[in-house]
This record gives structure tokens, sequence and C-alpha cells, in this order.
């Protein structure tokens, strides 16, 4: 499948996280079932960022969506963000086993051009080459590929002891056998004419969608209205929702539940605050509402999602939704 990439955008829209450290901008990300709200899929929010990233699916399927196209991966595979590409992803349920590598591609530069860095090297720093948007386990390069992304995971676990929100490489001796493992992992993408030439381009209505998103998550704790999303995109209301349903497959109210949803989740899981002020620090201002929309996103009210997330057994549980 072919997607889009992008010119430079303000970095308001842009992922706030920095990847790595300041001498290694490279880190390895690992989704925990253990730190995953209990009964829900993993999901990645739309976002984007300048460094490629590449994600490994070791179990479970995914819905991935990448500049608004949708695709159905099946594990084990691996997928590929480009430089500004708008993603997110959901697991189909709570197995998921999924890993995530995003650099910069400057790390693996060399000081002085050689004809492989002039090629391959420098085209992926500035953008004008591309990866596969995925890599399933029946391509000739996949088990290649997954033994060196293998390489590159063990190291950040090594030099990692205690997981973290992020592995990172602080070691010398770590740092160089990743970007081995990395250029390798080049090497074998080129063999099989898997980088492909790709100048920047813009899509206007990925980037309505990265405007509108970024807004919403800004503002999620804030009244947000159809009426100013809509104007933020330069649509009336009507079609504002028939563009967001379609791209994104949920309505932009939906999409804001959701989102409070998921954040009011992990303050239930993580604080001790109270409903009240989990409701309110999840954008609801109306906790009847928020107890409604909790419950049937949860099928849980906030106390038992609460006891279940802490393992204390409650009579009145019932099951999530798988």
């Amino acid at each position: 499948m072919k997607t889009e990439t992008h010119s430079p955008l303000p970095s308001s829209l842009k992922e706030a996280r920095k990847h790595g450290t300041f001498s290694f901008p490279c880190a390895f990300y690992r989704a925990e079932r253990e730190t995953n709200p209990p009964g829900f899929p993993f999901t990645v929010k739309h976002h984007w960022h300048e460094e490629p990233e590449i994600i490994y699916f070791e179990q479970d399927s995914y819905l991935v969506d990448i500049n608004m196209e949708q695709t159905h991966a099946k594990s084990p595979c691996f997928c590929f963000i480009n430089s500004g590409e708008l993603h997110a992803l959901t697991s189909d349920s709570d197995q998921f086993e999924e890993q995530a590598f995003v650099f910069s591609p400057d790390v693996i530069m060399f000081a002085e051009p050689d004809p492989a860095q002039e090629r391959f090297l420098l085209p992926l720093s500035e953008h004008k080459i591309a990866f596969p948007s995925f890599l399933d386990a029946s391509h000739p390069a996949f088990l290649e590929m997954q033994q060196e992304f293998f390489r590159i995971r063990s190291v950040f676990f090594r030099e990692n002891a205690i997981h973290a929100d992020q592995f990172t490489a602080e070691n010398p001796i770590s740092q160089l056998r990743i970007k081995a493992a990395l250029l390798s992992m080049l090497g074998i993408l080129a063999e099989h004419d898997l980088l492909v030439s790709s100048e920047p381009t813009r899509n206007p209505r990925v980037e309505l969608l990265k405007t509108v998103i970024t807004y919403i998550r800004q503002n999620y704790q804030h009244p947000l209205s159809l009426g100013e999303l809509a104007a933020l995109a330069g649509m009336n209301e009507q079609y504002f929702c028939r563009f967001f349903k379609k791209s994104l497959g949920k309505t932009p109210i939906s999409y804001i539940n959701d989102f409070r949803i998921r954040h009011a989740a992990t303050l239930l899981r993580t604080t001790e605050l109270p409903v009240t002020e989990v409701c309110l620090e999840s954008g609801f201002n109306n906790l009847g509402h928020f107890m409604k929309e909790f419950k049937k996103a949860t099928q849980l009210t906030p106390l038992q999602f609460r006891k279940q997330s802490a393992g204390i057994p409650d009579a009145d549980q019932t099951q999530l939704p798988k």
C-alpha cells in the first residue's frame, strides 16, 4: 500500500514525546498488558513525528491507520511509519504483543560520504525514500528483518533492567550494536527493493485531521463543540461530521468521549482520585453523563473498574468486553 509523506509541519501538531536521549535519539517501546486497562484492546491514538518508526506485531492482529488508510495486520508482521505520517493502531483483543523502535536517521550517518550513504542514508534523512507500510511473514525478507529487530530489542532490554516509559541506550557499545543492526535492516530492505523514492507531498485532508486531533488532545479537559471543531477545519458542521467519520471511523463526539474515557481509566488505575475528580479531570462536566459513558464503554462502573484493576474481587463485577 502506498502512503504519503509530508513536508515539515508546525511543532504544535507533533507528538510532544522525545524519543531516546539527546546524544542517541533512538528509543524502544513495548506495549505492556499489565499497564493497559483490563479488558481494553491496546490503542495508540492518532499522532505523528518526524522520526521513522518500525513496529513489530508479535501476537494478536491490529487495525492500523496510516494517513487515513486502514489496514488489518495479522501477526507476526512489521509495520513501518515514515516521517510525518499520521498514524494510529488498535489491537483486536487484549492479548496483544507489540513493540516499536523509533530512531533518528542521523545516528547512522557517517562523516565521510560513500555511495551507500548517498543512495540510501542521506535520502532517508531527507525523507526522499520511504519504507514499505507492511512486511509480513510471507515475504522472503521477513526472517532476516525479524532477527535484526530482535538484536535491537535484546540490547535495549539488557541495558534497561527496570522498564520505564521508553527504553534508551546510554552505553556506547549498546549504541554501536543498535546502529549495526539498523544498518543491516536497511541493507535487507534495499536488497529486496523495498526502499522506494518518495518526494514529500502534502495531503490537505491529513493536514486538517492533524490540526483537529491535536486541538482535541490539547483541550479535551474543556468543553468542545462541533461548531468550534468544524470552524477549525474550515467546514460546516454537517460536512465536518461526515469527513471526520469517514476518515477515522467515529463521529467527533464518539472520538472525544473515547479519548476522555481512556484518560479516566488511566486515572482510576494509577491514582486514588475520587470519581468526581476523575470525571472533571477527564473533561466530563456532568457526573451522571460520565458514569453512563464509562459503563457503556467498559461494562463497569468507575469503582468496579478501579477494583478490577487492583485485583480486588467484586461480586457485582461483570466481564469487560473482548
